[in-house]
This record gives structure tokens, sequence and C-alpha cells, in this order.
């Protein structure tokens, strides 16, 4: 890709300024707002549809490059420079990558004109580093990696030694001096500390810190036992304490207060993970917030993305009368086009999607389409369709070709991570921002995995329905109901899910029980949905954060101890485990999934019930459902039952089954220990791979009228 960008957010109101942010190796480009209505991939699916929509946004623009710097770190200014008689610093630290050739800062004192110190990890053991990044002295002996480390480094520039103290957990310190015989620049006074990285954002630190203290002086080998021991940092060292925190503190924020005769606050720069256990966890508690001096330490990775930092291109004021609908701009390089000479893999438009939803004192429109923008965010750029290509065509018996924009992602990892990767150090990902360049979240990203579209360009599909029925809607994200909860969904006649919701919140799902237990109307149209616990940083509202815990479909387990959030201190995993299941508001929940073809329904008896007849009105046949647009069927890729063990109520209509699956498409993890209850058998197969259809009654209204205000 030549040209990509990001908009400053995905949902915006009339009257909302959005900023695009847009990188593009060409001098120029060309801008224009579209109004999107079906998604598609060209010589794959169906052709996209979009609408021009006339706007001050039309016109070309110069082209510029920007960057985005991966890396998480946490950075205190001074608020006026502090004198130094030396170097020191101490931390217990717990590596995860110690056998890079590059040097990972641990901790920094920053001093102008390059003349900054650091305690830091190479291949070579802990090591003092001096101006310009050199290695002062090492210990000769690297930490063990994922084992607590205590790490204690000084320099005296009266005497020109170096000394480095590093003691496992458990254990006798073995201690390194070193006199050096080259000059070293004088430490200059310290304007600013650094925790996993070097002056600039450089040579970032893999794994966890905590307990880290920066001196003014090289401590002495009383004080470095003394903080190892756990001895408060103030009171071992006083004011020649430069500056320290405790990780333990504030686990919901980005900022960390300070401690001591200076206590400056530290702000966390592209979200490390927080609510870590630390070196002094005895196991008794899980909840961070129970026990928080146990959880005294932030993980740190060397890839961890927040924002990109790109600064704006081009900002459009939503207009008081543009309708409620999910728009973009497109933007595309000059000569470019459908006559243009460049392939695919050197696309040169993009189309950076956002939402606008309709305004307070509007007259609401019957349907409200909610996008499951969470899901979005959770497979953001995802490359797992390049980096496992070989192990896909064996599971496919096929080799599925990946959309160019996953051999796109591969090569600029700068752009972070989906929640379904490793860090570069092995751990699981638990946040996501919408702050960077999501190429995956586009109208005409192909999915090798269904053999089509998927999410954001798959929920496309809805809006084309919509359109073709002329029926009045309106759209909204997660965001939005996370926000809003139940008041905005109440507006609506119905409420539609998106076709894979599979990451929400506490009070999205509070949103969506309160209106369906008040007569409203909500057509579950989703797979796997209502399935993670995820939470939103209160203090950036574009991250979201979860815990893979160690059930459900997952691709990484978090580690003993860390399953709860940061951001919101419940524990994670599955919705199922916290007594909510999908099926207590949906009536069906995530059951099997599989890839190598979708299968088709047949009605129920249930389904012949006079006061359900008006669903298949026009359905005059006992199967459906045996072509479609992903797998070539309805009822593939990941599927979902009723059960009323789960929560389906006793009442409920289950109207067809899906039948005809293949031994391909198995069971969820956390299927395998549950007895068959609900829907009857299909034909063959194990009983619980199927996909049922719903009918759900509730209190309020008709007993599922088609028209009013009544349940289903």
């Amino acid at each position: 890709m030549k040209i990509v960008g990001y908009a400053d957010r995905l949902s915006a109101a009339p009257g909302d300024v959005v900023e695009f942010k847009i990188s593009t190796t060409l001098p120029r480009y060309r801008a224009r707002l579209v109004r999107l209505v079906r998604g598609g991939a060209p010589g794959r699916t169906h052709d996209m549809v979009e609408r021009a929509v006339p706007s001050a946004l039309d016109g070309a623009y110069p082209g510029r490059e920007q960057t985005a710097r991966a890396g998480s770190y946490a950075r205190a200014a001074l608020p006026e420079p502090v004198p130094a008689d030396g170097f020191g610093a101490a931390a217990w630290i717990w590596p995860t990558l110690p056998g890079l050739d590059r040097p990972q800062a641990v901790l920094t004192a920053s001093a102008p004109g390059g003349r900054s110190f650091s305690l830091a990890l190479t291949r070579d053991g802990l090591a003092l580093l001096g101006p310009g990044g050199d290695v002062l002295a090492a210990t000769g002996t690297a930490p063990r990696e994922r084992e607590w480390c205590f790490a204690a480094a000084g320099y005296d520039p009266s005497t020109g030694e170096a000394v480095l103290l590093q003691a496992p957990r458990r254990g006798p310190a073995a201690e390194t001096r070193v006199r050096l015989t080259a000059a070293v620049p004088a430490p200059a006074p310290v304007t600013e500390v650094l925790a996993a990285a070097a002056p600039g954002g450089g040579a970032p630190f893999n794994g966890k810190i905590s307990h880290p203290a920066l001196l003014t002086r090289a401590p002495s080998r009383d004080e470095a036992e003394r903080l190892r021991a756990g001895g408060d940092p103030a009171a071992v060292l006083g004011d020649a304490l430069l500056a320290a925190w405790d990780f333990s503190r504030d686990q919901h924020s980005v900022r960390v207060p300070g401690r001591g005769p200076r206590p400056v606050t530290a702000t966390l720069v592209n979200m490390p993970t927080r609510a870590m256990t630390g070196p002094h966890w005895t196991g008794r508690e899980m909840d961070f917030r129970a026990a928080p001096e146990e959880f005294s330490a932030i993980h740190f990775h060397d890839d961890d993305l927040a924002d990109a930092g790109w600064d704006t291109d081009l900002r459009f004021t939503v207009p008081d009368d543009l309708p409620s609908g999910v728009y973009a701009l497109h933007v595309r390089a000059d000569g470019s086009g459908p006559d243009a000479e460049d392939g695919p893999e050197e696309r040169t438009e993009d189309r950076i999607p956002f939402v606008v939803r309709e305004a307070p004192e509007a007259g609401p429109a019957p349907v409200l389409l909610v996008l499951p923008t969470w899901t979005y965010l959770a497979y953001a750029n995802w490359r797992t369709y390049v980096e496992l290509r070989e192990q896909r065509r064996e599971m496919y018996g096929e080799d599925r070709a990946p959309d160019p924009v996953d051999e796109f992602l591969v090569e600029h990892p700068e752009y972070g991570r989906s929640l379904y990767d490793h860090h570069s150090d092995g751990s699981g990902v638990a946040y996501s921002s919408r702050l960077r360049p999501i190429p995956n979240m586009r109208p005409t990203y192909f999915t090798p995995t269904t053999k089509g579209l998927r999410h954001f360009a798959a929920d496309l599909y809805i809006v084309h329905w919509l359109e073709a029925l002329g029926v009045r809607y309106a759209v909204a994200t997660d965001d939005d109901v996370h926000e809003r909860g139940a008041e905005l969904l109440n507006r609506h006649r119905v409420v539609l899910t998106g076709t894979h919701p599979e990451y929400l919140s506490g009070a999205m799902l509070d949103a969506y029980e309160e209106h369906t237990w008040s007569g409203g109307r909500l057509m579950y149209l989703g797979g796997n949905g209502f399935y993670w616990v995820t939470g939103r940083h209160a203090e950036a509202p574009h991250v979201v954060e979860i815990r893979r815990g160690n059930a459900g479909v997952r691709v990484w387990d978090s580690d003993p101890g860390e399953v709860h959030l940061s951001t919101t201190g419940e524990p994670g995993g599955l919705w199922r485990y916290r007594g909510r299941a999908p099926q207590r508001v949906a009536g069906v929940g995530f059951t099997a999934q599989g890839f190598d073809k979708a299968s088709p329904y047949r009605r129920t008896d249930d389904s012949r019930d006079p006061a359900v007849a008006w669903v298949f009105d026009g359905v005059d046949a006992d199967e459906f459902g045996a072509v479609g647009l992903g797998l070539g069927g309805a009822a593939g890729d990941e599927i979902d039952r009723a059960d009323p063990l789960l929560g389906t109520p006793g009442d409920a209509w289950i109207l067809a089954g899906s039948f005809g699956h293949s031994e391909k498409i198995v069971l969820a993890p956390d299927e395998l220990t549950r007895k068959v209850s609900g829907a009857a058998a299909p034909a063959f197969g194990d009983p619980k791979v199927r996909s049922d259809v719903v009918l759900l009654r509730r209190p309020g209204g008709e007993r599922c009228s088609p028209s009013g205000r009544s349940p289903g």
C-alpha cells in the first residue's frame, strides 16, 4: 500500500470534527467522502458499492510520509534540572528477551547533550550504559529469562568506578566493580527519567519492571541490599533519591505517581501491560485490588503501540443534515485508479471508515445497526494469514491466499498487533487501539478463513440489505452503546447486531438486557457473539483491553495471577464464566467452529406454531441457507446454539437448526464439559455442533407481534 491513514474517531455525530491522518510515499493524493453501502473484494467476491457524497474534503492534497514508533516505556520530566554527583539505579526485572544483540535500557537518567546514563540489559548481562549508549561495564552473566532478578548499577565520576549488582529472587547477590580507563563525562543535571527506554524512546526493554528507583549518585552495597529486601527508597536513599515509582498504584491509569523527595509523576507511553504480578507475588490473591503490593510490575514490550501519533492532514465537520450511516474518506494517490498499472500489492488507495450516528434531537430511525467495532479492534492488524499460511494450508486442505493487506502488515510491524497476536517476547497482546492505521478494517478486505468477507466488510452486507429493503436506519458503534446504554437502544423499534459482536463490556451487556426486558426488539445476527469480557480505558478511550484467561477458543493464555483487567479491575476471560452466557441475552451462544464449508438449516416443529408464522412469511421450503457468501452456506465459520443450561429461556421458540456439518466443525473448548440440552440433535455428528435460529419472548409487549414494541 502506497497510501494509508486513520481517523481520530470511529463514531461522530452531526457537528463533530473528524480528523484524518494520512501517510503516502507519493507526492500527491486526491480525497473525497463516500458512503459505504456494501463490502466487496474485486476479483474475489461481489464488487464493493459506495456512493460519493459531495463535501468540502473533495480535492487534491500534497502527500507526505508519516511513521509510527512502537515500544512502551515510562517517562517523567523533572520540574527543573537536578544536579547529579553520579548515577545510580535499582529495580527488580523479569526479562523476556535477555538474548537480544542490542542493549535494553531498564532505567535512564537523561541529560542534555547526550550525557545520559542507563542501567540496561545486554547479552553480556546487566550493564551500565554511558553517554551515547556505550557499554561502560557489564556483569558477564545475563539474568535468567522470565525469572525475577534484582538489578542495581552505579557510576562514581570522582573515582571513575562503575558498580553492578545482580541478585536472583532468592540467593546471594553478585557484585561487579570496574574502574573505567577511558574518559567518561561526568553526569550533567538530569532533566528527564525513563523506565524501559533510553533517551528518545530508544533501546526499549522487554519484560517486567518493579520497584524502580533512580539516584543522583552510585548506591552503596548496603543501600542496594536494603532496596532488594523491600526497603522504602525514600527512607533508604534520602535526598539522593532522584525518582521512584510504585507501579502497584493506579493500575487503571496511564500515569504513575512518584514517591520520595521528588515525587514526579511518570506517564506511560504506548500502553505497557499493567496489573502484573511482581517479585513478591505469593499466589494467594488473584485480584490485584485485594493485594496491590503483590502486583507491583508493569510489562513493557518493544512492539506496544497505543497511538501512532500522526499529524492531522484533513478535518471534516459532520454536517447537520448528513444522514446516519457508514462513511469513509477515500484517498487515492494521483495516477492510480481502475486503469492504473499497479496491481493489488501496490494498492494506491485507501478508505478510512467512520460512522455518522443519529443526532440526539432527530426523530429516531426505526432500525439501529450496531457495528461491533470492539471486535474490529480485537482483530486489528492480525498477521496470521501470512505467518501461519502453511499451517492453514494443512488445516483447509487447500491454499487460501491472503489479502495483499496481510503482506503489507507483515512488512509494517510498527502499526501494532491484534489481540490475537503475541508480542515479540511471546506474551499475549492485551490492548488494542484505534489510533493507528488498521488496513484490515476496510470494505475491500478479503478474509482467507471464510473465502469471503468478515467483520467490517461483511457487516456492510447488512447495510446493503437494509438499503435494498428501503428501510430507514441509523448506525452506531460499540463505543456508543458502552457510553449511552439502553437509552440509545430504546430510541429504535428494532436493534440489529453485526455479524460477529464477540467483544463487549458489562455496560454493553446491561444495555442489551435492559432493552429487551423493557419491551425492545433485538435481532442478534452474529456468530460467536457476546463472548469475551472487554474493558475500555477510561483515560485513553481509544484503547480496549482483554485478558484471555485459561478457557475458551484462544491463541494465548494469561499468566497466573494476570487475568483481571487493569482498566476495570474485573476478571477477564469469557462472559460465560461470569454467569452471563450469550444465551441469556440472545438465546444462543458460541458452540463450534470450522472453516471448510457452511451448512443449511432445517425448520423445527416450533416453527409451525401459528404465533410465529409471520417469521416465515415468503419462505416455503423446510430447508434453507444452502448457499451463502461465506463458505458457501448460512451456518459456518463460528456457530451458536441454544442451551437452557446456559440461559436460553424455556419458552423460547427454536425455529430451525443447521445440519450436515463435517467432522472439521469442532466444538469450542468451553463446550467439552457440557451435557447435551436444548434442541433435538441433528441427523449426524455431535449433537452440540449446530446453529440454532431462536425467537425469544420478553415481557412488555404483545407475544411476538410483528409490529409495535414487542419483544424478540
